[in-house]
């Protein structure tokens, strides 16, 4: 699967990304905030990338996108675009949960547990749990929207906090001994790090669904009392 051109494309967080690889090398990886909406502007940047590298849709091998938690419309778009993508042409697509991919880079902390949290609005965080094992990332526990006084119940030290919602949860986990608090950088997913994650995934044969994890319940879910898929 390295020697083929791979696309990977985010859209759960606050930025679009895009990456694309070949031969497992990284051609180009763009992080946009574009003026438009990513549903008018994500077809127009995909294409864009491709045809800077000389590629059309037609050559990609393999589309891996994020599959949340993070904003609800903007995994829907995301996600929408990759399948429609793919299914037209026929692409394999595989999809990686946004905090899978937050935590891959910490994989090499042998021993130690790696919490990326998410600003999930609403006093809330989107979190898991992971411990890093012999150069591989190992989700502890499941994908969760909790509020920082909640955070506590989850928690194993040593434990290195990360990502957007840090400024959120600080006052709480600054108080935890055992915790490290990264309070730069590591808010936005490494387009490189989501194909890596895919390629690893792909090669080991493993299957994972493309259903949207959004954490907790969409607005509409609540005031109408309707599950959205």
């Amino acid at each position: 699967m390295e020697g083929r051109l791979v696309l990977g494309l985010d859209n759960s967080l606050d930025f679009l990304n895009i990456a694309l690889s070949r031969e497992g090398e990284l051609l180009e990886e763009k992080h946009i905030k574009p003026d438009k909406p990513p549903s008018q502007t994500v077809a127009d940047e995909v294409l864009r990338v491709l045809a800077d590298h000389g590629c059309r849709v037609e050559d990609l091998s393999l589309i891996v996108v994020t599959l949340g938690p993070g904003s609800f419309t903007g995994i829907r778009v995301g996600l929408a675009f990759c399948k429609g993508l793919a299914s037209g042409r026929d692409i394999p697509l595989l999809g990686v949960p946004t905090l899978d991919v937050l935590a891959e880079p910490f994989s090499f902390l042998d021993g130690l547990y790696v919490c990326p949290l998410v600003d999930a609005k609403k006093g809330e965080v989107f979190l898991a749990l992971y411990r890093a094992v012999h150069g591989s990332i190992e989700r502890q526990t499941d994908y969760k929207a909790l509020r920082p006084e909640e955070i506590s119940g989850i928690i194993r030290t040593p434990c290195i906090f990360f990502g957007s919602g840090v400024r959120v949860c600080a006052s709480v986990l600054s108080q935890r001994e055992g915790a490290t608090i990264i309070r730069d950088g590591f808010t936005r997913i490494s387009g490189e790090t989501l194909i890596k994650v895919g390629l690893q995934r792909a090669n080991d044969a493993e299957v994972y669904g493309l259903n949207p994890v959004y954490g907790r319940r969409s607005e509409a879910e609540i005031k109408f009392g309707v599950k959205v898929l």
